[in-house]
């Protein structure tokens, strides 16, 4: 139930994002300080129950402290999770990593299975837009670019 909750809690934050985003001052960003890694494995730790069945692996590599809004980094992770739990090969592992080296800081999702279609690329970060049927779906955007897995 409180996964649940939380999932309903998301969509909505999503919406209101969106709202936000169009006819507001853009998304807000709060940076605090955070350890990345733990901020990521908590993140795919309450995914994997929502995704009860797959395979949801953290990698992690570097110090893990940084500054930055831990709101929008699980919104970001959870997005993209979603998108490779539902494009990807069900049989197969996602792998979330999070890696800081010194001033660079990156998450990357990789999931196994057909590589988005270089037409589609361009509208990836379109809100609204489902990618594979430029077809209009739920979501802010926040969507990935791929080469074989989904970077954010």
């Amino acid at each position: 139930m409180v996964s649940s909750t939380s999932r309903a809690l998301r969509l909505i934050t999503d919406l209101l994002d969106f709202t936000e985003a169009r006819i507001g001052d853009g998304l807000k960003v709060a940076r605090v300080p955070v350890d990345l890694h733990r901020l990521v494995a908590d993140s795919v730790d309450e995914l994997a129950t929502a995704f009860h069945g797959r395979t949801l692996d953290h990698r992690h590599t570097g110090v893990g402290d940084c500054t930055l809004d831990p709101d929008r980094i699980v919104q970001l992770i959870g997005n993209l999770v979603g998108n490779a739990m539902s494009y990807g090969a069900r049989d197969r592992p996602v792998t979330v990593a999070s890696s800081i080296e010194g001033e660079m800081l990156e998450i990357s999702v990789h999931n196994e299975g057909s590589p988005i279609a270089a037409s589609i690329i361009p509208s990836l970060f379109e809100p609204m837009v489902r990618g594979a049927t430029g077809a209009r779906s739920r979501g802010v955007g926040l969507g990935a670019r791929s080469r074989g897995g989904q970077r954010g």
